[in-house]
């Protein structure tokens, strides 16, 4: 297995994120905040499965650009899997009409079926996706918000997706075979804990706490660390003295 988290930008290589999306195995993305445009151009297309956490906009940004730059090299619909409450929204506020042509309703240019197609999943139940096994299982966030745990014949990677503090994401961990790592949301640092807990996100003494639910011996790659607050995060991190806590990598390609 084969895990990218792509760019928040578009021809600067930065280490900053601002926006969220993960390759697996070049042909499923896990979030659609920059896929859009941080993609190579000859990629674009490739990807026909995308499965959303949830409806936040550093979440879900470029999915309408990646569809419509897309269509041209499509000979099958771009397949994307939310929740009911993310499908909804999207519907709603993003692919509408008025804020972006509703790909639903426009037909490839081979007439076989539309550009994009919604797929629903639920909470706990798995689903099979472009030869994974994708269990979405619910953390705390300000919206509904789906962690998930992604299994292949030789390794399980969890994303806990934006969380604050949570039960069952953990628990789901502890008994997952060939778990090789998790990577997690530690967006602010311990000095803004009040803004983590509103806009429900970890700090690192947060996500010490978490670890200890854990009790497995994994990987675990700090992600979704807000720019301003980057160098504090990672040194509180580092001063944790835990040697399992890795800052994730930008453009680095992770290979269980």
């Amino acid at each position: 297995m084969k895990i990218r988290l792509l760019p928040s930008t578009a021809g600067w290589d930065s280490q900053f994120q601002s926006l969220t999306s993960f390759l697996i195995d070049y042909r499923l993305a896990i979030d659609c905040g920059s896929l859009g445009f941080a993609l190579e151009p000859d990629r674009i297309g490739v990807i026909r499965h995308i499965v959303l956490t949830h409806a936040h906009s550093d979440h879900t940004a470029s999915l309408p650009i990646y569809v419509a730059e897309a269509f041209a090299t499509l000979d099958g619909p771009i397949n994307v899997y939310a929740s009911h409450e993310v499908v909804s929204a999207l519907r709603q506020f993003v692919f509408n009409d008025q804020i972006w042509p509703d790909f639903q309703k426009i037909l490839l240019a081979n007439d076989k079926g539309p550009t994009m197609r919604f797929q629903t999943i639920e909470m706990r139940k798995p689903i099979d996706i472009a030869g994974f096994k994708i269990t979405p299982v619910p953390v705390n966030h300000t919206v509904p918000t789906a962690g998930l745990v992604v299994e292949d014949d030789t390794a399980a990677v969890i994303f806990t997706s934006d969380t604050h503090t949570t039960d069952e994401i953990w628990e789901t961990a502890r008994g997952v075979e060939r778990l090789r790592a998790i990577f997690v949301d530690v967006s602010y640092p311990d000095g803004m804990g009040e803004l983590a807990a509103a806009s429900k996100h970890l700090t690192p003494a947060l996500l010490a706490e978490e670890l200890r639910k854990l009790d497995r011996d994994v990987e675990i790659y700090a992600v979704h660390i807000k720019p301003s607050n980057r160098a504090e995060v990672i040194h509180q991190l580092g001063m944790l003295g835990n040697d399992r806590i890795l800052i994730g990598e930008i453009n680095r390609v992770y290979e269980w």
